[in-house]
């Protein structure tokens, strides 16, 4: 993995933060899929960067607060891993999360064509080591 390729992803992470969801946007492919964890409600699989961008969208919305810190990342050949510390506030119930995932990316020519969303740290690093489908 090159060191734009992981610049590009903690880019992603840092304009989401920021509120600009189409510059985070523009780490995928036009192609990519997205495949969040089961374990998290209102989520699957998405396909394309405009799917992508309307589940986002509409994900962002359920919160007053959102903001994810990259806790580490690191290289793992045809992917990188992302374990991210995410501090929310619900906008309707007011709620606050603290939570610890991870995303694993799969990157092409400088942009992510896949990424799996994880809740357990282990399953985010075996799904590492698989080799990359094409």
């Amino acid at each position: 993995m090159s060191e734009s390729d992981l610049r590009a992803i903690e880019n992603a992470y840092q304009a989401l933060n920021a509120g600009n969801a189409q510059a985070a946007l523009d780490a995928l492919d036009p192609d990519a899929e997205w495949h969040e964890s089961a374990d998290i409600p209102e989520t699957g699989v998405y396909h394309g960067r405009d799917a992508i961008g309307a589940w986002l969208r509409e994900f962002l919305e359920s919160w007053d607060e959102f903001r994810q810190e990259v806790v580490e990342m690191f290289d793992a050949g045809d992917r990188v891993v992302v374990f991210l510390r995410l501090v929310a506030k619900g906008k309707l119930s007011g709620a606050t999360v603290d939570a610890r995932y991870a995303h694993v990316w799969t990157m092409r020519n400088g942009k992510g064509i896949r990424v799996d969303g994880y809740v357990n740290r282990d399953e985010a690093l075996e799904a590492a080591r698989e080799p990359v489908k094409p």
